[in-house]
């Protein structure tokens, strides 16, 4: 590893657990109905982008599990 990556990867390890607190404080502080407008948003934006299938899924899900195994 090069000086410069190894120094990134120090100064990530550091800060971290500060951002990891930062976020999980920023979950706490929102309010649930503000919450819920943006996930309502997430969604709406995913079902514009590929509506939403008329099967049940089944095939796909066992598509994907047979790639797990």
């Amino acid at each position: 590893m090069t000086k410069e990556l190894k120094t990134f990867v120090t100064a990530w390890r550091e800060v971290s657990p500060i951002l990891e607190a930062m976020r999980d404080e920023e979950l706490r502080s929102t309010p649930l109905p503000v919450a819920m407008a943006q996930l309502s948003s997430m969604i709406d934006s995913a079902v514009f982008l590929k509506p939403l299938s008329n099967t049940s899924g089944l095939v796909e899900m066992q598509r994907i599990f047979a790639k797990l195994r």
